[in-house]
């Protein structure tokens, strides 16, 4: 069965990780950065995310599916204990795991049992679609993308980073705009979903 867990940040998610996916110090981690590529913050992010990472005890990899070859990208993801997809730009993100294959290849290890934890863009993936996200994220990152179907792995819509300084208010946005049309699921920076066995619990840290 499916194991996910759906994060705004890492850093509000560090002090859950080890009780909500117990068994994974020491394990191979394929932390994909993509969604960072297009972002100007995206390099520092990207070492910062590793930092923390590395602290919790997994052995990283980093992968950014949209300039790897094919055959890294599939050894990558077929030898990682744990598969960490993080934030940035959600439409860039989809579009390249869409040209690379990483999207099938995803869903394939989550459904074998792959522990797979996602932060922000990396959480917005996993619904059916993710064209609410446009009030959050820039579709001109990605304009190759013809349309905005998700990876489908939950049948509701993360909206990370709800009251943040920078983001909350598109968040907000988000929820006022869709609240009557989609299954939302609001998250603060301190909040994960964990998805297991067909189940969702709402994390706190």
């Amino acid at each position: 069965m499916a194991t996910m867990m759906l994060t705004s940040t890492l850093r509000g998610a560090t002090g859950m990780i080890p009780h909500a996916l117990p068994g994974l110090h020491g394990g191979r981690l394929a932390y994909i950065t993509t969604a960072a590529a297009v972002e100007p913050w995206g390099f520092a992010h990207t070492m910062l995310t590793r930092r923390q990472l590395r602290q919790l005890g997994f052995r990283v990899t980093e992968l950014d599916v949209s300039t790897a070859a094919a055959p890294d990208v599939r050894s990558t993801l077929s030898d990682a204990d744990c598969i960490y997809v993080g934030g940035g730009n959600s439409f860039f993100l989809l579009q390249e795991l869409r040209r690379s294959g990483a999207d099938a290849l995803l869903a394939e290890r989550i459904a074998d049992g792959i522990p797979y934890i996602g932060e922000s863009a990396g959480s917005v993936i996993m619904s059916p679609d993710i064209g609410y996200c446009s009030i959050m994220d820039r579709t001109d990152r990605a304009p190759g993308l013809r349309d905005y179907k998700g990876l489908g792995l939950t049948d509701f819509h993360v909206v990370p980073h709800l009251g943040n300084p920078t983001m909350g208010q598109a968040a907000r946005l988000i929820v006022e705009r869709y609240s009557t049309e989609l299954d939302l699921r609001a998250l603060t920076d301190r909040q994960s979903l964990l998805v297991r066995d067909g189940g969702t619990t709402m994390l706190q840290s």
